[in-house]
């Protein structure tokens, strides 16, 4: 069957129509650079000179692509037609649809990085700064607030604001702004918090990327604050055993029932110091007895169980001191530093077991560390015994050596001088 020439056409047309709209290739000269670095004009040159070392330059991408226009022409007012697609400068509201241009289309970022998602604009809708923005709220993120504009770099280059070590920073240039976060009526100090945290220590002092930084918990693209009853699934990403352990405890259902936000009640949310056994205490770092009476159950369980904790605690330091001691001497001690990292592990369990708040659950693991502890003590002892025994063996024998000198002396005087010795001048006597 022949199809006529037009229903052809009709045909190859509507196909077209039917696929999704794509930037055309890059053309072949880009004026808007060659213009606007020579015009020295404070408001466009930086940025075009930025632009030469964009990502998005690298990989054949120009002005046109998100400001529209011409850049083959030559005449500002053809280059800069509206006919052709010319808007000059994004508004805020703008920039999400046009990056998602072309981020969303997954059949055109194969062609440059097929491990690339695709899903940021749908994410970034959803989230507290999408939301804002949809409201008209121009002084909320955007894309090129937290990436930049024209000199975008990879996220892994260290060179991007939004790169592992510096995004906390970019965050932080509007989170950490008091007048903007007033009239949002969010706290400006989130930042100020987690410089003092833990996860700050392991992440920018002893330059541990795994530890967590602002989008580890609040996300990025979909960035928004983590709700109650979801704070325990986010630090879990990372505590499994913590998170695992706290939806076994009766802790689970008491905080849900009154709408606290599981782990950061005890443990803050930016601000998060290290856990002691101080937690268990009465007094400013207690943190169970903002909640339990003293004399209640649960008072008296917290007790008993910082009681246990402090005691292998203890028992641990000893027998470290001792094996330092040991060491020092110059004795071998690898087998009692075994017993000693064992002994630190069952307190590292056994704090662990906390989040179950069964006193029992502790105490069955402190049990196993004291003895493991004691062992390493009388290991360590041992040594030191052992050393103080070499000591006198030592003192013994020099003593001996000694006495045998002295007495080789005293021989040697009683017997008076050797006889003479033929030949020698010296000896000789005179004839009478």
């Amino acid at each position: 069957m022949r199809y006529p020439f037009f229903a052809v056409l009709f045909l190859a047309a509507a196909a077209g129509l039917a696929q999704p709209a794509r930037p055309a290739p890059p053309p072949a000269v880009n004026g808007c650079i060659e213009c606007h670095t020579v015009l020295d004009d404070p408001r466009i040159t930086p940025p075009a000179k930025l632009f030469a070392d964009d990502v998005h330059a690298k990989a054949g991408f120009t002005c046109v692509f998100c400001h529209g226009g011409d850049a083959r022409q030559e005449s500002q007012e053809d280059a800069h037609d509206p006919k052709k697609g010319f808007i000059g400068k994004p508004r805020p509201q703008q920039i999400p649809q046009l990056c998602g241009k072309c981020h969303s289309d997954p059949a055109l970022m194969k062609q440059y990085d097929p491990s690339q998602r695709v899903d940021q604009l749908s994410e970034y809708q959803t989230s507290g700064h999408g939301k804002a923005l949809a409201r008209g709220d121009q002084t909320v993120a955007q894309c090129a607030s937290c990436h930049g504009a024209h000199g975008i770099q990879p996220v892994k280059d260290s060179r991007s604001p939004v790169s592992p070590t510096k995004v906390a920073q970019t965050c932080n240039h509007c989170h950490g702004d008091a007048a903007l976060m007033a009239a949002h009526k969010l706290p400006s100090d989130p930042y100020a918090k987690w410089s003092r945290s833990v996860h700050y220590r392991a992440r920018v002092e002893r330059a541990d990327l795994s530890a967590p930084t602002c989008n580890s918990c609040h996300g990025n693209h979909g960035a928004a604050p983590p709700q109650v009853g979801s704070v325990t699934n986010v630090c879990g990403t990372c505590h499994v055993t913590f998170a695992d352990q706290f939806k076994l405890s009766p802790h689970w259902e008491a905080f849900k029932e009154l709408g606290l936000p599981g782990c950061v009640t005890c443990h803050e949310n930016h601000e998060i110091v290290k856990p002691s056994e101080a937690f268990l205490a009465e007094g400013d770092q207690g943190k169970c007895s903002s909640c339990h009476e003293a004399g209640s159950p649960g008072a008296r369980a917290a007790a008993a169980m910082r009681t246990d904790l402090v005691g292998l605690d203890g028992e641990i330091q000893q027998a470290s001191r001792l094996v330092d001691r040991a060491t020092e001497a110059g004795m071998e001690v690898s087998k009692v530093r075994f017993d000693l990292v064992a002994a630190s592990n069952a307190l590292t369990k056994a704090r662990s077991q906390i989040h179950l708040f069964r006193p029992s659950a502790v105490h069955e693991a402190v049990a196993e560390g004291l003895k493991v502890a004691r062992k390493a003590a009388a290991g360590g002892q041992a040594r030191l015994k052992e050393r103080d025994f070499r000591q006198r063996g030592l003192f013994v024998s020099l003593g001996l050596i000694l006495l045998t000198i002295v007495a080789l002396v005293v021989k040697i005087r009683e017997r008076g001088p050797g006889p003479e010795e033929p030949g020698d001048p010296g000896n000789r006597r005179e004839p009478s």
